[in-house]
């Protein structure tokens, strides 16, 4: 079985119709007033996970699998997602998540979405940077961690995670909002949620370099989504769709 990355076709297509280096990037930032991002619990402390284990650690090892099952919320809009190359019979769908602790319990790492299509296997790898944002003068958000905003926080006392990872071509929300935990003390809890996409409106400009676009403000490149920054609520709106749904996640697999 051959395998693509799902959304190659999406670039050669863009390049040919928009040319490469055309245009002045709108990501860069020209105020330099920084986010003044709200505090998840009233204390400002980060929570830790919801099997007590402590923040940005595993209770155990990979019990069970960070690849499941993803079920699209339907054809047409996974057909949407995947924008400029058409689907004919997609199945197999699946989600992986690998996840990192980057430090005050944010989480860095990929999502790969993936599924087989006329033969093939496509898949799509968004990413969360562990380091921080370059410093430059006149830039919002310098030396803030890129993974900032991918964090568990409580609302009405339930667990809930959300996070932001980019590809070339737009941005997904991971959303945990279901923690079954197994009870034997060996990182053995599962999780189940759902992803949301925003795709990247065609542009001239390039993207920049300098930032992933959760901390862009404007323009093409901009994949902000408030309730992912302030952790209001779980799911992003903002211009998201959401994309599908998954159960049975291993936590210490899928979270390390």
């Amino acid at each position: 079985m051959k395998t693509f990355n799902s959304k190659l076709i999406v670039l050669l297509a863009a390049f040919s119709l928009l040319g490469v280096g055309c245009g002045k990037s709108q990501q860069f930032q020209t105020d330099s007033v920084g986010g003044g991002y709200q505090p998840i619990v009233n204390d400002g402390s980060i929570p830790v996970s919801p099997d007590g284990s402590g923040v940005g650690t595993s209770t155990g090892g990979t019990t069970g699998s960070n690849t499941v099952d993803f079920t699209p919320v339907s054809i047409a809009e996974f057909n949407s997602y995947v924008a400029m190359h058409p689907l004919n019979n997609p199945t197999n769908f699946k989600i992986t998540v690998d996840m990192q602790n980057a430090g005050n319990g944010r989480y860095a790492g990929t999502v790969k979405l993936s599924y087989v299509d006329t033969g093939y296997q496509y898949e799509g790898k968004f990413e969360a940077g562990s380091g921080t944002n370059v410093s430059y003068k006149g830039m919002k958000d310098n030396g803030l961690m890129e993974a900032e905003f991918n964090r568990w926080f409580i609302i009405d006392g339930k667990y809930y995670f959300s996070a932001f990872f980019q590809d070339a071509y737009g941005a997904i929300v991971l959303v945990f909002d279901n923690y079954v935990n197994q009870g034997d003390a060996q990182g053995s809890g599962y999780v189940s949620g759902s992803v949301y996409y925003k795709n990247f409106a065609q542009s001239y400009a390039q993207q920049s370099p300098y930032r992933k676009c959760w901390y862009i403000y404007d323009g093409p490149y901009n994949c902000r989504a408030s309730a992912v920054i302030n952790k209001n609520t779980p799911y992003p709106g903002d211009g998201y769709r959401k994309l599908g749904t998954f159960s049975g996640l291993s936590k210490a697999a899928a979270m390390k």
